[in-house]
């Protein structure tokens, strides 16, 4: 099969932002064929309203989750209190909203993906109306998002806590704000071991795989058509593998980000008004 050389603008097209997932850069490393066959199919579905308006409805998930259960000691005075400046806790909270948008769209996608390699297709079942470039997305589009924080101090704890290989994308991208980090982490290390918040972070992973066949566009990626396009076993075998190990990490993530909304007073839902 002719490898399709992908990079991040792919996905900035997709998902309105400049956040490239370390789901997709994994397997434009390790799996590039197959990332390049499923890439002009799931990009239809990322096209619709439809796709968009699931992804959201897990945010609100989410959220009754975390007001279920946390009630934030800290939050903006703190960080100020603290050294940040108003200017630098406005990028901060540009890049949580980005986050809090962008990644229930990429586990949607991540769970779609695990169950093609288990189903003869995924998908079909859902809305073919296009979403339009909304003014959210314009400002995601403009918002950087700086991946290179990977030796920060407290990371090691992060990742010991949760129980990773390394950092989630989320702790990395905030990497910039390293005080900000600290006061968040500081009571969500303990939230994580809370049973509803985790309970809430599996039910994300499993409304996802479920709500796979909503996208709008079927998608054929199981093993057997894989072979026949001539990606290997091997490739295959290790693109389920990163899909299998992310999506976990993004629902829980889904429920970091709004945790970290919530103490900086974001409460508002996306798609069921209280």
């Amino acid at each position: 099969m002719n490898n399709i050389f992908f990079d991040s603008k792919n996905f900035t097209d997709g998902f309105r932002s400049k956040w490239f997932p370390s789901l997709f850069s994994q397997l434009a490393n390790d799996a590039p064929n197959y990332l390049s066959y499923i890439w002009p199919t799931v990009i239809k579905s990322i096209n619709t309203q439809g796709f968009l308006g699931s992804a959201l409805y897990m945010t609100d998930m989410a959220l009754d989750a975390c007001e279920l259960v946390y009630e934030p000691q800290t939050g903006r005075a703190d960080l100020i209190t603290q050294g940040m400046t108003n200017f630098e806790i406005q990028e901060l909270e540009a890049v949580l909203d980005l986050f809090h948008y962008v990644q229930p769209q990429v586990l949607l996608i991540g769970a779609a993906l695990a169950e093609a390699f288990e189903r003869e297709k995924v998908g079909g079942q859902g809305s073919g109306q296009l979403r339009k470039l909304s003014d959210r997305e314009k400002k995601h589009l403009l918002t950087e998002v700086k991946m290179d924080h990977t030796d920060a101090p407290n990371f090691s704890n992060i990742v010991d806590i949760l129980q990773l290989s390394e950092a989630p994308d989320l702790y990395r991208a905030l990497g910039e704000w390293q005080l900000a980090i600290d006061i968040f982490w500081g009571e969500l290390q303990h939230l994580a071991t809370y049973p509803d918040f985790r309970r809430r972070g599996r039910a994300l992973y499993y409304y996802a795989r479920a709500g796979s066949k909503f996208l709008a566009v079927p998608l054929n990626a199981n093993f057997s058509s894989l072979n026949k396009l001539g990606i290997s076993s091997k490739e295959i075998i290790r693109a389920q593998q990163i899909v299998n190990d992310n999506i976990p990490v993004l629902a829980m993530m889904i429920m970091h980000c709004t945790a970290m909304r919530l103490a900086l007073g974001h409460s508002i839902r996306e798609m069921v008004q209280s």
